[in-house]
């Protein structure tokens, strides 16, 4: 979803500017300190300095620049702690962290996905937040609780729709769609008129798992037949294969109709997004985080989004949930200064901050509300109902395995296995996760 980066430490340091304030230089005044009370004064223009600052470390798998504004607050509103900001490639994240929380070690503050915050909850790893918690919405709240207790505060929501292009839609005539029928008739008309419906880049597992599960959830996993697949699927007591296929086969008309391609697997993130930003494709699935990078290669793209459709008219569904999720590690050494920060957050002054960076997302505080750039006014009607979803965060240990998800789906697209096949090894990746 977001670009990757190198891993690399990356430590904001809280400077300490208060030397001036203790009156002089280092050695008068210590001679003021002990001639006015001795160790007490000592000791506060120790603190005065930044000397006594207590250092806690936090890891995400987002890099620095996603997080400077609540950094920035965080040292304003926190002046007597120092965070030590460590970015870790999504990549090697939850292997490097586990491995750390096993060790009896690790960050104080760990950002988690609901996976792997459940699992850790479960090792006894974190720290329980109800006290905080209860000041989220459940929607927010409820993928990072174990057996009564909320062990992460979720942070600013991440979703992706797709992304279009106004002026072809209107230069075209082309009405835009309401359900997944009428989205293929769209590309349909789109091809007609030798031009490109959608841009996609499928070298990636990801667009192939966004897509076809976003239709997923409009036909099945809203509903009262499909609302405990999550649930039961991280029990072990449901399986894919022989429940999604109908739905699946469906979707497989973006392959049909050639709206995805064998030659998109060629295609990147980057270059799909290239195409789309400067006209050479309709629409592209995206979220906040590459309209930075649509607008600057194009600042005159008429751009809005739609959500994904099922077959029946709704409001449409987007693919999101809680970003991630703030967790205090129940073995730190600063446990104390890691709540401290926790609860700055947990302000909505704080989901502000955080929000900054991570504009297009909602916060899930009580009370915290942001207005959306104007890029997003086609799916303001999806985000008042509700309908944002990420069915892998239901998946518990096994979350994990939506990549696995991905990558068979590009098999499947390929023609080199049938959706049966497709399904069933996403199934025995999931239960492998689930044994261990």
């Amino acid at each position: 979803m977001k670009k990757k980066l190198l891993s690399v430490l990356l430590c904001t340091a809280m400077t300490a500017s208060a030397l001036a304030g203790c009156g002089g230089s280092g050695a008068s005044g210590t001679e003021a300190a002990k001639t006015e009370g001795g160790e007490a004064k000592t000791e506060a223009a120790a603190d005065k300095t930044g000397a006594d600052k207590v250092k806690i470390r936090m890891t995400y798998w987002n890099s620095e620049d996603t997080m400077k504004a609540m950094l920035d607050y965080l040292a304003e509103t926190l002046p007597e702690i120092e965070i030590e900001y460590q970015f870790i490639d999504n990549s090697n994240y939850d292997t490097i962290v586990d491995t750390q929380l096993s060790a009896g070690e690790g960050p104080d503050i760990i950002c988690e996905s609901p996976g792997s915050s459940l699992k850790h909850a479960r090792l006894g790893y974190l720290e329980p937040l109800n006290d905080l918690g209860a000041e989220y919405s459940s929607a927010g709240t409820s993928v990072y609780s174990y057996d009564g207790n909320i062990y992460a505060l979720p942070g600013i929501s991440w979703f992706e729709g797709i992304y279009y292009n106004k002026a072809l839609f209107e230069e075209n005539g082309i009405a835009l769609p309401t359900t997944f029928d009428e989205y293929i008739a769209v590309c349909r008309a789109f091809k007609e008129k030798g031009i490109t419906p959608l841009a996609a880049g499928l070298k990636s597992w990801e667009p192939m798992l966004k897509n076809s599960m976003a239709f997923v959830t409009a036909e099945y996993l809203s509903t009262d037949a499909g609302k405990n697949f999550g649930s039961d699927y991280r029990e072990g007591k449901a399986k894919m294969e022989g429940t999604w296929d109908p739905y699946v086969e469906k979707w497989s008309e973006m392959i049909s109709e050639g709206v995805y391609t064998t030659d998109m697997t060629g295609i990147d993130h980057d270059q799909a997004l290239e195409q789309f930003a400067t006209g050479g494709a309709a629409m592209f699935c995206s979220g906040p985080w590459d309209l930075d990078s649509i607008t600057s290669k194009n600042p005159d793209l008429q751009i809005d989004m739609m959500p994904f459709y099922g077959t029946a008219k709704s409001d449409g569904w987007l693919i999101g949930g809680p970003g991630c999720g703030f967790a205090v590690n129940s073995a730190s050494a600063n446990k104390e200064a890691a709540m401290k920060v926790a609860r700055a957050i947990s302000t909505v002054e704080g989901q502000k901050a955080l929000w900054e960076n991570n504009q297009g997302g909602s916060s899930y505080l009580e009370g915290a509300s942001f207005d959306l750039p104007a890029a997003y006014e086609g799916v303001s009607g999806t985000l008042a109902a509700g309908n944002v979803y990420c069915p892998w965060n239901e998946w518990g240990a096994a979350a994990g395995a939506h990549e696995t998800y991905g990558t068979e789906m590009q098999s499947y697209l390929l023609g080199s296995q049938d959706l049966k096949t497709t399904l069933s090894n996403v199934d025995a990746a999931v239960a492998e996760l689930l044994e261990k």
